[in-house]
């Protein structure tokens, strides 16, 4: 065990294979545990964070003198302030906004914000280029666009190019339910057809319609609140 976890000069081949293994059980237990807030919005402290845990998580691999206690020590006190700073940042405003960056506006009631795409090395191509992922090809549609602390950009149009909504008529719109799994890899959920008022008879009746007489040969088959059947097959 020596051979695997001291500082060694010459480790064998099996020896990296045990390290390659334990890194691996290391790397799922820091992306299990790290807080799911800094997966998805990644700021920039949190970015370095993942960067520097990367590196220290793999040090072992690259280097056969960097033991394992080396790197444990420095991967708890990382996750601990991160922890610390999370929960500050939770608490206090200010702070937050010293840790993770507040939002900065590119486009302001139409207007290009040209000191701030500078200060933030945005050319207008980039800038054109988020537009026309939100399906916008002329600035002139836009009231703002704001480059969130996590680099992402939050586009709004103005209010003669927006989508009409039901609400703009006055009109109720139907409520959307998530449709329940009721076969899944040829395995029938009996509970999700409880909670859809349905049973095992009606779903055979219905499948029948997709030329399936067998459970086992369907991949998923889901169903929404109207009692709206999917079906995919297996190949």
């Amino acid at each position: 065990m020596l051979r695997v976890f001291g500082v060694i000069k010459n480790i064998s081949l099996f020896g990296f294979v045990i390290r390659t293994f334990i890194v691996g059980i290391i790397a799922f237990l820091v992306g299990r545990y790290i807080s799911k807030r800094t997966i998805n919005q990644l700021t920039s402290y949190d970015f370095v964070l993942v960067w520097i845990l990367g590196a220290l998580t793999v040090a072992p691999l690259l280097d056969g003198e960097v033991s394992f206690t080396y790197i444990i020590i420095p991967l708890l006190t990382l996750f601990f302030w991160h922890y610390v700073f999370s929960l500050i940042s939770l608490k206090n405003r200010k702070l937050s906004l010293f840790f993770n960056g507040k939002p900065i506006i590119l486009i302001d009631d139409g207007k290009i914000i040209r000191k701030n795409l500078k200060k933030h090395f945005i050319n207008v191509d980039l800038l054109m280029s988020e537009l026309r992922l939100k399906n916008i090809f002329n600035i002139s549609e836009v009231k703002y666009v704001i480059l969130e602390p996590n680099g992402h950009f939050s586009i709004i149009k103005k209010e003669s190019h927006r989508p009409v909504t039901p609400i703009d008529f006055n009109l109720l719109a139907k409520p959307v339910d998530l449709p329940l799994v009721i076969v899944n890899d040829g395995k029938l959920f009996e509970e999700n057809l409880v909670k859809s008022g349905v049973d095992k008879k009606w779903l055979m009746n219905n499948l029948a319609m997709y030329n399936i007489d067998n459970i086992k040969n369907i991949y998923i088959a889901t169903i929404d609140s109207s009692k709206k059947l999917y079906v995919s097959k297996k190949d």
